[in-house]
């Protein structure tokens, strides 16, 4: 196995000049149908995430509003902050927030971020076609031919219609980001380019820091088994280049966080607290795993333990790589971090990155002389992606809903009958940020964008209202069952509601309102035992 490509390309050594030029241009036609093919998988990505884009003008998700805040912020010279100056660390992926900052986002954001949303699905699936180009011309040789052109093509298509990444493609968050990237530190890897697996391998970890597991256990499995092959020099050294840069990234991350607020992780990991441990992989089964196409039409496990098999057999490492790695980040994210099983896309997103992992090995698994077998393998697969989609397109329309109705809609009502100076506590974070004026002071209540109060989470409810207090809010828009628990220390003047009748966030739906209310007084016996 060497690096410069399938072991058939080279022309045969004494052959006569002319036949040798007729094998290159043979070659030469067929790189370029392969390269087409990558291309092709792109187009299809961004055709297939465009799908999903008529309906309601918001994201399934107030966290994208969130990271459009931050955004928001740089573009206006206050940093990296919540309130100006603040410098809260209420973004989960920073370099999503850079690449927002420098796109388009004056005006109503939606529509720009989706696009760029399709464009880095099609980059994904162009990776994944791009890396299945790869693997299979190593595989390739004049005894034993390899359907080059059809893994490809099979493998970019895979990717650009699993339905987690499609709906993840228009929902304003960092998913295809962070798939394309990880994909990217992969191929880089397997190639043997150690610059590109440098630089890959940190930008996937500041896409989403759940990446450093991706990128350590490639390296677990790639750099022993090629050290042990005698294939050292550059096919060893990217892969420990991809994991100490990764390694080295997550320190510059969490050494930012430190300097900032005084703590090691964003405030949405405080909030969050610790993981649930193997009780994690009940989300991960009930939640997950459904949505995996290749898992759900059986024969996709088919296809991936054939291709595991045959690759084991002829001591190649790599699909053993990418199956090692993202099967275990799958149940490292599991079991460090809690998961609520009612919650649905809000928490899946964090596995989705990794799923198209499982579309390059997949193909690698079709029988290679028997068509009909083939055919009848991937078909099931197939079908159920189309039946996924059409339940994503409809899931992501109802969660689009959702955020319009009780956050972009109250966002946009503070903005214009509150006074510009008007100091709000909020539980939506993100859209009532990014579309009240930057003079308006948000107070966020579950502690997102406010260390202090996410420092209190897990400790007391009594400093927490005291913090709150102490921040002198003047108006508050909450979901309405929080009213009785704040009735407590605030006495309020309701203002408006918003009401979604199907709540769709969870499951199963239920009835959710969100009031806007203002503060009249603050309680009497709350306010002396605060100065206590």
């Amino acid at each position: 196995m060497t690096d410069e490509g399938p072991a058939d390309s080279d022309p045969a050594p004494g052959g006569p000049p002319d036949s040798r030029t007729r094998a290159d241009d043979h070659d030469e036609g067929r790189g370029s149908y392969e390269s087409r093919a990558c291309w092709l998988a792109a187009l299809a990505a961004m055709a297939i995430g465009a799908l999903l884009l008529p309906g309601t003008l918001d994201f399934p998700l107030d966290d994208a509003w969130i990271h459009l805040s931050y955004a928001k912020s740089l573009r206006l010279g206050d940093g990296a902050s919540y309130n100006p100056g603040d410098h809260e660390l209420g973004f989960s992926s920073p370099l999503w927030m850079l690449l927002l900052s420098v796109w388009p986002i004056e005006g109503d954001p939606v529509r720009p971020v989706q696009l760029l949303g399709l464009l880095l699905h099609g980059l994904t699936a162009w990776v994944a076609a791009h890396l299945a180009l790869c693997l299979a011309r190593r595989r390739a040789t004049l005894e034993r031919p390899v359907p080059v052109l059809s893994l490809t093509l099979l493998a970019g298509v895979l990717t650009a219609a699993h339905p987690g990444l499609v709906q993840s493609s228009v929902s304003g968050m960092e998913v295809s980001l962070c798939a394309a990237l990880s994909l990217a530190v992969a191929w880089a890897m397997m190639e043997g380019r150690v610059g590109t697996a440098a630089v890959t391998g940190a930008l996937a970890v500041w896409a989403r820091p759940e990446a450093l597991g991706f990128v350590l256990l490639l390296a677990a499995v790639l750099a022993p088994w090629r050290w042990r092959a005698t294939e050292r020099g550059a096919t060893v050294r990217a892969p420990i280049a991809a994991a100490v840069s990764a390694v080295v990234a997550l320190v510059v991350w969490l050494s930012y966080c430190q300097a900032m607020q005084g703590q090691w992780w964003p405030n949405t990991q405080v909030v969050k607290g610790p993981g649930g441990g193997l009780g994690g992989l009940t989300y991960l089964a009930e939640r997950v795993l459904p949505w995996q196409p290749w898992l759900v039409g059986l024969t996709g496990v088919v296809l991936l333990a054939l291709a595991l098999r045959r690759d084991l057999c002829e001591r190649r490492p790599e699909l053993l790589a990418l199956l090692v790695a993202a099967t275990g980040t799958w149940v490292a994210i599991a079991i460090t971090r809690p998961l609520e099983p009612a919650l649905l896309f809000y928490l899946r997103r964090y596995f989705i990155p990794f799923a198209a992992a499982f579309c390059v090995v997949l193909p690698f698994g079709l029988p290679l002389t028997r068509r009909w077998l083939a055919v009848g393998l991937v078909l099931p697969v197939a079908l159920v992606c189309g039946l996924q989609i059409d339940s994503a397109y409809a899931r992501s329309q109802a969660q689009r809903g959702d955020t319009h109705q009780v956050h972009t809609a109250v966002g946009k009502y503070l903005a214009a009958q509150l006074p510009p100076d008007a100091r709000v506590a909020v539980e939506g974070a993100g859209a009532n940020r990014y579309f009240t004026p930057r003079s308006m002071t948000l107070i966020d209540l579950v502690g997102l964008n406010d260390h202090e109060t996410a420092a209190w989470t897990h400790v007391s409810n009594e400093r927490k209202m005291c913090r709150f207090i102490e921040r002198q809010p003047t108006h508050f828009a909450i979901p309405a069952h929080w009213v009785g628990d704040f009735s407590q220390a605030f006495a309020f003047r309701p203002l408006a509601r918003f009401d979604d009748p199907v709540y769709t966030q969870g499951d199963p739906p239920f009835f959710h309102t969100v009031v806007v209310l203002e503060v009249v007084a603050v309680e009497p016996r709350w306010a002396a035992r605060c100065e206590q």
